[in-house]
C-alpha cells in the first residue's frame, strides 16, 4: 500500500509544474546569458530580406522563462521564448520563435541538444528529427552574441544550409535587473510539459498557430501600451509618409543634446501607416519607457533631418505588470 501510495505521488509531482530534478539541466546557463539588449545587423535568405539593425529586449517573465517580442518592419514580427520544459522524461531548455512576413507565420519549436565545454556555445535542434530538420547556433564571446539558423528548406537539401545570421552587441542587462529579482531568475522549474507534444507529428514546427501548445498570447507578465498619436495640422503629411514608435529604456536626450549612441537602448520599434492615430502595443515588457513618436518623410526608417518628431524629447511612462499604459504623443517638430 505504501509502495502503491509513493508511486502515486510521484506521478502527480512528475506531472505537475513543479517537477523539477537534480541533475542539471542541459545548457541552463544559457538563461542567464541571454537577458539584456542586444542589437546588430541580420542577413537572411528569407523573404524577408536583411535588416542593417535588429534592436532586441529580452526579460524575464517567469523564473524559468526569457523573452523578447520584436518587428523588424511593418511586415516581420519575430518572437523570441527560452524556457524550461519536461521532455523525455527531464527538464530541458526549450526555444520557441515565431516568426511573421506578410500576416503568414509559423511557430518552431527547439530543444538544447549541445553545449560546448567552455559555456559559450549553445545549440538547440527540431524536437522530432534533429538536426536533420532545423537548429540555432548561439555563440557569446563576451559582450558579442551570434546567433545562426540552419533549415533543410522543407526536407529539400541537406546538409543544412544558413536561413538567418543575427550578429549583436549587449547595451546593457540593466534592462532586466528588475524582473530577474521578482522572479528570483534563473530556477530550473518546468514551463511547459512537452511530454506528448509532438507524438505523430514530423517536425516540432507549427504552421496553424490554433495548434500553437504555448501561444503568445499565454505569455505570461506582460503588459500593454496604448498610443494617441497626434500631429501638428502645420506639418504636411501624405498617404506615402510612415509613422513609427520608438520605445527606449533609457532617453535619447540630455537637455536639448541628441544623443545618437543612445539608439542602442531602443526596446520596441513599430511601423504605421500615416492614418493611424491611436495603436495598442502588445506583449510589452513591464517598466518605464521613454517615447520617440516619428514621422518618416523619405521612407528611409532613420529619421533625420527633414522628418518630423515629437518635441517632448524626455516623455516616460511605466507599463504596469499585466496591465495597460495609455501614453499621448504629439508630433510637432521638423528635424532641422
Amino acid at each position: 500500500m505504501k509502495t502503491i501510495l509513493f508511486s502515486v505521488t510521484l506521478l502527480l509531482l512528475i506531472n505537475n509544474s513543479s517537477f523539477s530534478q537534480t541533475e542539471p539541466v542541459l545548457g541552463f546557463d544559457f538563461l542567464n546569458k541571454i537577458p539584456g539588449q542586444w542589437n546588430g545587423p541580420v542577413t537572411s535568405t528569407t523573404s524577408a530580406g536583411s535588416f542593417d539593425q535588429w534592436y532586441v529586449d529580452f526579460r524575464p517573465v517567469s523564473a524559468s522563462q526569457v523573452s523578447q517580442f520584436s518587428l523588424l518592419d511593418s511586415n516581420t514580427v519575430n518572437i523570441f521564448s527560452f524556457f524550461v520544459v519536461k521532455h523525455d522524461g527531464k527538464l530541458k531548455l526549450a526555444m520557441r520563435t515565431e516568426g511573421c512576413f506578410k500576416n503568414q507565420c509559423c511557430v518552431t519549436y527547439e530543444v538544447m541538444d549541445s553545449v560546448a565545454t567552455s559555456g559559450n556555445y549553445f545549440r538547440f535542434c527540431d524536437f522530432v528529427k534533429g538536426v536533420k530538420r532545423a537548429y540555432t547556433e548561439f555563440v557569446f564571446n563576451g559582450d558579442e552574441m551570434t546567433m545562426k539558423v540552419y533549415t533543410n528548406k522543407f526536407n529539400k537539401v541537406f546538409p543544412l544550409e544558413p536561413h538567418t545570421t543575427w550578429t549583436a552587441t549587449l547595451a546593457s542587462r540593466d534592462n532586466a535587473k528588475d524582473a530577474i529579482a521578482h522572479f528570483n531568475y534563473p530556477q530550473p522549474k518546468m514551463i511547459k510539459d512537452f511530454s506528448d507534444e509532438f507524438k505523430n507529428m514530423e517536425e516540432s514546427i507549427f504552421f496553424n498557430l490554433d495548434n500553437d501548445p504555448y501561444k503568445t498570447a499565454d505569455q505570461p507578465y506582460l503588459g500593454s501600451i496604448t498610443v494617441n498619436i497626434s500631429i501638428d495640422k502645420k506639418l504636411n503629411v501624405v498617404p506615402t509618409d510612415e509613422i513609427c514608435i520608438l520605445l527606449t529604456t533609457k532617453p535619447f536626450f540630455e537637455g536639448i543634446q541628441y544623443l545618437p549612441e543612445r539608439k542602442k537602448f531602443i526596446s520596441k520599434a513599430v511601423f504605421l501607416t500615416s492614418e493611424t492615430s491611436v495603436y495598442t502595443i502588445k506583449n510589452a515588457h513591464p517598466g518605464k519607457y521613454y517615447i520617440y513618436t516619428y514621422v518618416d518623410k523619405n521612407n528611409d526608417k532613420k529619421h533625420l533631418s527633414g522628418d518630423y518628431m515629437n518635441s517632448n524629447v524626455t516623455q516616460s511612462f511605466v507599463v504596469p505588470p499585466d496591465g495597460n499604459a495609455s501614453v499621448n504623443s504629439h508630433i510637432d517638430f521638423i528635424i532641422p
